[in-house]
């Protein structure tokens, strides 16, 4: 017996956590190729914050609603052809991932409906809330690392923002080929963490010179991959500290208040390929796309947990996306939806 009413978080303006509110809405009915999903746990991601802002995938009306990936449980198809024809039965447990047009389908709800080609059956050996954390970080770290980079044994891999869910899955990432990882931060305040998740090495910015400090730890080669998510002039520093024929992936701009410097004389030098990494790039090609979900639902439990803070309760989600604008974070937050 479904709820009568399904509270649903829905973007009223254009803003942070402010923007959001928590309302009463009737749960949907699965219409065409969709299916109803009962939420169990979502993950909360930067993306969120600039898409209430208007930044990313813009939209025109509000409210809106918001919300890019979750983990689930199928409760109902749009008909019984797309039931006895699809590959998921009701009550299997599922993620939403990011293939769907969110400014339609949002994760943020109690109940919500998708394409059912936005949809993968979860790996039963993982659990609901480490799968809602995972997709969009993994995702990421493994078009960039694996993909464009082609990660192998023995690289050495400059991880910057080191406490981030994107930079844990990064590392999770480089560990698991075999690589080696230099993994930066501001200071020391999240060091301990980041070596306990993993990290080879790691670097404070503020008190030491990663140039220096990479080609120590390298005998003097220096950093065969560099994964940024900062951007701005300490860019400058990376592409100092790369290897020849390195690759450096820019996928995301955390310092968006500076322009990133593209040192073309270094990069010509060294024989650099670098790539600014939208995800979206291989997502939207099945061929891409298939192999990046085969690989991380079959390997996502042998990595450490992302997963930095939990909150409970769809009324708490507010209060989360507060958390996540504080930056001040180790790993993903979570918000347990259902039981």
């Amino acid at each position: 017996m479904l709820p009568i009413t399904n509270k649903v978080a829905l973007i009223t303006k254009k803003g942070f956590s402010e923007s959001f509110s928590i309302v009463d809405n009737e749960i949907p009915k699965p219409k065409g190729n969709e299916v109803l999903i009962k939420v169990d746990y979502v993950g909360l991601n930067r993306c969120d914050l600039y898409f209430s802002l208007g930044l990313y995938l813009p939209f025109e009306n509000y409210p809106n609603v918001s919300g890019f990936e979750a983990s689930g449980t199928v409760v109902e198809f749009a008909n019984d052809e797309l039931e006895n024809s699809s590959k998921f039965k009701v009550g299997d447990k599922v993620s939403v991932i990011y293939t769907c047009d969110h400014r339609k389908y949002g994760t943020f709800a109690e109940y919500a409906v998708f394409p059912i080609g936005c949809l993968v059956k979860n790996n039963e050996l993982s659990s609901q809330k480490e799968i809602a954390a995972n997709w969009i970080s993994f995702f990421t770290a493994y078009y960039g690392l694996v993909e464009f980079a082609q990660i192998k044994k023995g690289d050495y891999v400059i991880i910057t923002a080191g406490s981030a869910g994107t930079s844990l899955a990064g590392i999770a990432i480089a560990k698991f080929f075999g690589a080696h990882t230099i993994v930066t931060s501001r200071n020391e305040k999240k060091k301990q963490q980041i070596l306990d998740y993993g990290a080879d090495y790691f670097v404070s910015l503020d008190t030491e010179d990663i140039v220096k400090r990479t080609f120590e730890i390298t005998n003097g080669k220096g950093a065969n991959i560099i994964y940024d998510s900062v951007g701005g002039q300490s860019a400058q520093k990376l592409f100092e500290s790369s290897s020849q024929f390195g690759k450096i992936v820019f996928y995301g701009n955390m310092n968006h208040s500076e322009p990133t410097p593209l040192p073309i004389l270094i990069g010509l030098k060294n024989y650099l390929t670098i790539k600014v990494l939208n995800t979206n790039e291989y997502l939207y090609q099945p061929e891409f796309n298939k192999k990046a979900i085969e690989f991380l639902n079959s390997n996502f439990h042998h990595f450490k947990s992302i997963v930095g803070k939990e909150f409970i309760g769809i009324d708490s989600l507010v209060d989360a996306l507060k958390y996540l604008e504080t930056g001040d974070l180790f790993g993903k937050v979570v918000v347990k939806v259902n039981n």
